[in-house]
């Protein structure tokens, strides 16, 4: 019998492509004010920024930070520092993120449940504590959470095995005792399988074909939060 459910938080509880996709637009209106740039331009300087922060700061929460993304940005078109305007990018991204969030449909509900029948929830999640309280915050997802962990806290992100083992330390469970759902079969089932957990993947477009020996391959595969529920009920 299951006592926990773990759960990732971007693109499974609630859908991050669509406002990510709002909030660069966003972003893209504030600069272009300041600097004289085409949007399929900023899209390619922000992708490089992008990959050379993860390829500096690979394994760590920092490597998701939005501001080191920006402020390499404006080195690349500018060639200076410039603070202003990477703190009014950085709130321009998040504002506009946050305020486009929306929860998957029955992921409420599902969470509810959990509540009702005595489960205990965590989120496990990359990026910095700070962001991720407030999504939890704009979600109003608060109350039906009891453990929160991040690649912050943890000095390292998934699909290393202490993001896991540090949420069931909190628990104060087993991984036998435990479930892990998530939309990534490498950060998240595959990281939550090499500690002993089950899994559970969101499926999301085609899924690649994996041997039954690959910490990959999930336990199960579900196309919407509600059928994590149904899991539960066979586990």
């Amino acid at each position: 019998m299951k006592k926990a459910v773990l759960f990732d938080l971007d693109n499974t509880l609630y859908d991050y492509d669509k406002p990510h996709k709002k909030a660069l637009k966003n972003v893209y209106r504030v600069l272009k004010k300041h600097v004289k740039i085409s949007f399929p331009r900023f899209l390619l300087l922000f992708g490089f920024a992008k990959r050379e922060i993860h390829r500096e700061l690979a394994g760590t929460a920092a490597a998701h930070n939005r501001i080191l993304y920006f402020q390499r940005l404006i080195e690349k078109t500018e060639s200076t520092v410039d603070p202003g305007l990477n703190l009014l990018l950085y709130n321009a991204y998040w504002d506009c993120l946050l305020k486009n969030m929306r929860l998957r449909p029955g992921a409420l509900d599902v969470l509810k449940e959990l509540k009702k029948k005595g489960l205990k929830v965590a989120i496990v999640s990359d990026l910095t504590t700070n962001i991720q309280l407030r999504k939890l915050k704009k979600l109003n997802i608060g109350k039906y959470i009891d453990v929160l962990v991040t690649s912050e806290e943890a000095g390292s992100e998934k699909p290393h095995q202490i993001m896991f083992l540090l949420a069931l330390n909190k628990l104060r469970l087993r991984p036998h005792e435990a479930i892990m759902v998530g939309d990534n079969s490498i950060t998240d089932i595959e990281g939550a399988n090499s500690v002993g957990m089950d899994t559970v993947l969101l499926k999301r477009g085609i899924l690649a074909k994996v041997s039954k020996e690959d910490y990959r391959k999930p336990n199960y595969v579900v196309k919407g939060i509600p059928g994590v529920l149904k899991i539960l009920e066979k586990v």
